[in-house]
């Protein structure tokens, strides 16, 4: 017997471990942004990643730039996480928004340019690549949500053109913007949705 919309398959039952989600991604960023010793030892920073600190390639997305800054990307992923639970499960949305902030803070390591970084950006563009191509393969709504999605983070990459200036500064937030972080998160979005669509072609095969 299966499970209607509201029974124990259904999204109902998924949205307490979506809200749980986004409540340790907000619990864990602000930890990293408000803490002084975290926020030092968490942030990208080039030259210490190569004396040996790569935990930092690992910790710099939790690492915001104040208040503004935390409260604009934990708004984001709650965002991305509840509409990417209509078409993925919970753990699955996690991994993508960690595999994607270490691929984009990886990808500075090529950017001598890029001192320091920190922050959720790289992240939340590859989740919502990923995001929106799940949701492109529902029919009705959310179909129509993927294809915003999607577009909305190609055109936000595009008109970016980071391959020109890996990193810009923002007059509104006060800091330099790491355009090349969202590039690459993209990036790394879309190519964890293809191995995840090679992968199930494998074992309907």
């Amino acid at each position: 017997m299966t499970a209607g919309p509201s029974g124990p398959s259904g999204p109902h039952a998924a949205a307490p471990a979506l809200w749980a989600a986004v409540a340790g991604v907000a619990a864990l960023s602000a930890m990293f942004t408000f803490s002084p010793w975290l926020h030092a030892h968490g942030l990208y920073l080039r030259d210490a990643v190569l004396a040996g600190e790569w935990w930092r390639l690992v910790t710099a997305m939790w690492v915001h730039l104040g208040w503004q800054h935390w409260l604009a990307d934990t708004l984001a992923a709650a965002g991305l996480l509840l509409l990417g639970g209509v078409a993925a499960r919970t753990r699955a949305l996690l991994a993508v928004l960690a595999a994607c902030g270490l691929a984009a803070q990886a990808a500075l390591l090529r950017l001598p340019e890029v001192a320091w970084y920190g922050g959720l950006s790289g992240a939340l563009h590859g989740l919502a690549a990923w995001t929106g191509l799940r949701l492109l393969q529902r029919p009705g709504w959310p179909r129509v949500a993927g294809v915003a999605l999607c577009l909305g983070v190609l055109v936000k990459v595009w008109l970016e053109q980071s391959w020109l200036a890996a990193v810009v500064f923002e007059p509104a937030w006060g800091f330099g913007v790491v355009r090349a972080a969202h590039a690459a998160g993209a990036l790394a979005g879309l190519l964890l949705w293809l191995a995840g669509e090679w992968l199930a072609a494998r074992r309907a095969a």
